[in-house]
């Protein structure tokens, strides 16, 4: 039921816009009380913030089997990076919640953006992971690859929220730093 409620609500947001949905809305479009959507997630901004995790575990599926792909990391960061701008770009939810009506507030546009934290940790505990223990030989140490994990990750938020060239250049320019940075930590310092 849980998993039928968020659909309407997507269904919703994607329809009405967020701002449009309520509870009442939601169960009504879920075939359920209200009081049974209000004992699932207890608020709206809950809810909201239920759909954009849920929508974060698509994205990192998505984001797994690339990194899965490839032996160089460098490579699977790019492809990585691309199937999520893709995904994003092709996905209508993630493009209701990135498009605001002028002068009417987005109530989930700062779950994707100032109020990111959420998304930014659980992309960034993901990949460390899969990099970790899919990719051999990284000449990064624990607390850079989380740096450069952490800078990736921003970075391809940031492409999805505020797109500033195709998703391939994109993903290219992400490679190439994923590639500079496993060059520069490979040379001893001086």
């Amino acid at each position: 039921m849980r998993e039928e409620l968020l659909d309407a609500a997507s269904d919703l947001a994607i329809e009405l816009g967020w701002n449009h949905v309520t509870m009442s809305k939601v169960a009504a479009a879920g075939g359920v009380s209200r009081q049974t959507v209000y004992n699932e997630f207890g608020t709206k901004p809950r809810l909201a913030a239920e759909l954009i995790m849920r929508e974060l575990e698509r994205f990192l599926a998505v984001v797994s089997d690339r990194l899965l792909a490839h032996t160089d990391l460098a490579h699977g960061m790019r492809d990585a990076a691309k199937a999520a701008l893709d995904h994003a770009a092709d996905n209508t939810f993630v493009r209701a919640v990135l498009s605001s009506v002028p002068g009417e507030q987005n109530e989930l546009l700062p779950l994707l953006t100032t109020e990111s934290q959420d998304i930014i940790d659980g992309a960034r505990a993901l990949v460390i992971e899969i990099v970790s223990s899919h990719y051999d030989d990284l000449p990064f140490n624990d607390a850079e690859l989380a740096t450069l994990v952490d800078a990736v990750v921003r970075l391809v938020l940031s492409g999805i929220t505020r797109p500033s060239s195709p998703s391939a250049v994109f993903a290219d320019e992400i490679g190439w730093l994923v590639q500079m940075a496993i060059r520069g930590a490979a040379v001893p310092p001086d």
